[in-house]
């Protein structure tokens, strides 16, 4: 292997430490946008350097067909301790005013989608809602009225068939009886049952 392959291979395990603190950076800030539970935090982590890992392995793949040197760890360490600190406070402010821009922009979005669609939906849906029920409390008056008006040439009917069945009704009163008696013991027997323990 060449000496421009080793100082190429440093120059890309630097720029590998520089991308892995800038990613670190990013990485928390956005736990502390979103509030991130301490509990995940753990295995957020655990994803990070996972990533991190398939990086600078990917990167040795393709300088130096993967041979691990101790360079490689130095170049790495060079780079992240050159990013935090060189650069990580700057990084910080750039990637919080990232985030708050498109927070904003999102936000902007939200609320002309909300103005523009779902508040005339909503507005639409309620004046269907208030038309259907004055069409429903208009229908169900004609239909009453027009029951009540069909109905009372039978009143006089009914009336005088109720009146014929009185026999009827009082051979039937001492079954209705019994059959009442009947129904509140199976309550009864029912409500043992149901409160013991």
């Amino acid at each position: 292997m060449n000496a421009a392959m080793h100082w190429n291979t440093i120059g890309a395990m630097l720029l590998c430490g520089l991308a892995m603190g800038a990613f670190f950076d990013v990485y928390r800030v956005a736990c502390h946008r979103f509030s991130v539970s301490r509990w995940m935090i753990p295995g957020f982590d655990i994803v990070y350097w996972f990533l991190a890992t398939l990086l600078v392995f990917h990167t040795l793949l393709h300088k130096n067909f993967g041979e691990v040197r101790l360079y490689v760890f130095l170049g790495i360490g060079i780079g992240i301790t050159g990013y935090f600190g060189l650069l990580s406070p700057t990084a910080l402010k750039a990637i919080r005013f990232v985030f708050r821009m498109v927070q904003n922009v999102l936000n902007a979005l939200w609320r002309s989608f909300r103005i523009l669609l779902v508040v005339p939906f909503i507005w639409i849906v309620r004046a269907l809602a208030r038309v259907l029920e004055i069409l429903f409390i208009v229908t169900a008056a004609i239909l009453l009225w027009t029951f009540r008006l069909l109905s009372k040439p039978f009143a006089g009917l009914g009336r005088w068939t109720w009146e014929r069945l009185l026999p009827v009704r009082r051979r039937l009163s001492p079954v209705m009886r019994l059959a009442r008696k009947a129904r509140d013991k199976w309550r009864q027997v029912l409500d043992v049952f149901r409160r013991k323990p």
